[in-house]
């Protein structure tokens, strides 16, 4: 293989791997110090706000650090979605979450998978809420934690949040540092391709296989 070969196989290598790089969390304060965590009831439910980055991403799932009292009855129903931003701080309902059984007691990491497929989209701020239906304000509760401090990692940031007394029929939104924002981390898919990065991805394709049939006639 000659120079000017080496030099397109090399070019169409970096142009696959471009249009192949994803991000794996968007947005994570998990490994900040717990304060201390909210008890979250059939009234009183929380939620979290974090904006993306400057990219389009299929969402995967979300980790929350979740606990509960430990009388809690069949009835209980735990309240956990993804909303858009709204007029009222809280918008439209865009998916709900699955997860396995709430441990008892103190909060610990807990991954939710979403019930319907969701594409955030780039610069865009969301709200995770969560709460309880039929919860006993006296001897039930959904734990959720909140961070010592502000900081996070990855290209998404998180916001302030917000909470509501009667359910989620209203919302008041509450400021950044007071208190921490929950602890969270939103991992995401392979970011939706660009037009740009579809055709960069074809254009190293078709030069990986033009090379392949070149060097085939030799």
């Amino acid at each position: 293989m000659n120079c000017i070969q080496k030099r397109f196989t090399a070019a169409a290598a970096m142009a696959l791997a471009a249009s192949c790089a994803q991000a794996d969390v968007l947005v994570s304060n998990l490994a900040q110090p717990e304060r201390s965590f909210s008890e979250l009831s059939s009234l009183f439910w929380a939620a979290q706000s974090f904006t993306t980055d400057g990219s389009a991403h299929s969402l995967l799932s979300v980790d929350a650090m979740l606990g509960s009292g430990a009388d809690r009855g069949d009835d209980t129903e735990v309240v956990a979605e993804l909303h858009a931003s709204g007029p009222g701080i809280i918008g439209s309902l865009l998916t709900t979450f699955s997860f396995g059984s709430m441990p008892s007691g103190a909060p610990s990491a807990i991954s939710l998978l979403p019930d319907s497929g969701v594409t955030l989209a780039a610069g865009t701020t969301y709200w995770l809420v969560m709460g309880e239906r039929h919860g006993s304000l006296d001897s039930e509760y959904l734990g959720w934690s909140y961070a010592e401090g502000n900081a996070s990692t990855g290209p998404g940031s998180l916001g302030a949040f917000g909470y509501s007394t009667d359910g989620g029929m209203s919302w008041s939104a509450s400021t950044f540092d007071t208190p921490n924002p929950f602890r969270l981390a939103v991992n995401v898919a392979s970011p939706v391709p660009e037009p740009s990065s579809v055709a960069l991805m074809a254009l190293g394709l078709l030069a990986l296989l033009a090379m392949r049939r070149v060097h085939r006639s030799e």
